[in-house]
């Protein structure tokens, strides 16, 4: 990987193109500048990378039950309910056991939390085991359902 320098208005047009909570700098100047990734089927660590779920796929769907809690739940019940909310998405080696012993979709959902914490959508300062939405989380959320949602449709809140 290299290190490149952009100045503030190529920072910003990046920015204004990138998809939230998808897009590093890296894939959103790869899809601006047309530039499609060989399709081996393999990550870096030689694993088939299109057979697991992707942590990404995780993210509205933990902000979602969030809201639906009030804002706040405990770890474990946004998990469980993330499961029912996700077993269409779940593939058979989001099941499997990791080496530590912890289902796949477990591992991922809670790699999708940090990145959600980092990106300031989840609060990190909340009790340990707390997960709880910040402001900034839910206006993206009630931004992104409201991009997903028919003409006119009203936005559940």
């Amino acid at each position: 990987m290299k290190l490149i320098r952009i100045d503030q208005e190529v920072w910003k047009f990046l920015m204004k193109n990138a998809v939230p909570l998808e897009d590093t700098p890296n894939s959103a100047l790869r899809r601006l500048l047309g530039i499609d990734r060989k399709k081996t089927g393999k990550s870096k660590r030689g694993r088939s990378s299109r057979t697991r779920t992707d942590q990404t796929a995780f993210l509205l769907p933990v902000l979602e039950i969030l809201r639906e809690c009030g804002g706040k739940a405990e770890a474990k019940r946004v998990i469980q309910q993330l499961e029912d909310k996700m077993k269409d998405q779940l593939k058979p080696v989001d099941h499997e056991r990791l080496r530590s012993g912890q289902i796949r979709w477990k591992n991922t959902a809670q790699w999708a939390r940090n990145e959600l914490v980092t990106e300031g959508y989840l609060s990190k300062d909340s009790p340990r085991g707390v997960w709880e939405i910040t402001e900034k989380g839910r206006e993206y959320l009630k931004r992104a359902t409201s991009r997903s949602q028919p003409a006119g449709a009203a936005v559940a809140q």
